[in-house]
């Protein structure tokens, strides 16, 4: 069992998009959306210690202690990157590389990366990552899982949790707010060539009958 509540797949209209812009980038030469991957040089992607100390302290929430390592097996003198015979086994581990992560902001989200929907007008924090729960193995990672934390609905609420991110009161005062930041998410992305006007829509659509702040 996971620590925390599964995230939902949030990525379909991002590739859906995505793969329109690569049909137009392999068959009219228009280039493809901008990048904005994590970068060592911008400071986006940091140490793990570095990133624990960024993410918020969120009760009942455990960040990662350990990250999966990566190391070069040694197989034998008779194997190389080009295949060979075995004589190894099980293989001795040969140098690591240097794993760095995604920088979180202040509610747990990353900085970097295309920024979908969900983190630009969120519910909560949603995290590439999840830890096993107490009897389920814990600290370990909870492998192909993610998580999803929602916010508190008011001040008053996460105060009395012990919650440091901002209420969906204090982010978005009522239920029009909410749906005004889904629509300029929606503005955004499609105008950045990360969401089809299609998919807009209908996140736009699913905010006005949505239960948030009503």
């Amino acid at each position: 069992m996971c620590e925390n509540a599964t995230n939902p797949n949030y990525h379909g209209p991002t590739v859906r998009a995505l793969l329109i812009a690569l049909d137009a980038w392999a068959d009219s030469g228009i280039e493809p959306p901008e990048s904005n991957y994590p970068s060592l040089n911008d400071h986006t992607l940091v140490p793990l210690d570095a990133a624990r100390r960024f993410f918020p302290r969120i009760p009942g929430v455990t960040f990662p202690p350990m990250l999966n390592a990566l190391e070069l097996l040694e197989f034998g003198p008779l194997f190389d990157s080009e295949g060979g015979i075995l004589t190894e086994l099980p293989p001795l581990l040969g140098p690591s590389y240097k794993i760095f992560v995604p920088k979180p902001d202040n509610d747990g989200l990353d900085i970097a990366g295309i920024r979908p929907m969900e983190i630009r007008a969120p519910l909560g924090t949603n995290a590439g990552w999840n830890v096993r729960a107490p009897g389920f193995r814990a600290p370990n990672l909870c492998g192909l899982n993610g998580s999803f934390v929602p916010f508190a609905t008011t001040k008053t609420e996460r105060l009395a949790k012990g919650d440091p991110r901002k209420s969906l009161k204090e982010r978005y005062e009522d239920h029009e707010g909410y749906v005004n930041a889904v629509e300029r998410a929606a503005t955004e992305l499609v105008h950045e060539r990360f969401l089809l006007p299609e998919d807009a829509d209908r996140f736009i659509s699913d905010a006005k009958a949505s239960s948030v702040l009503k």
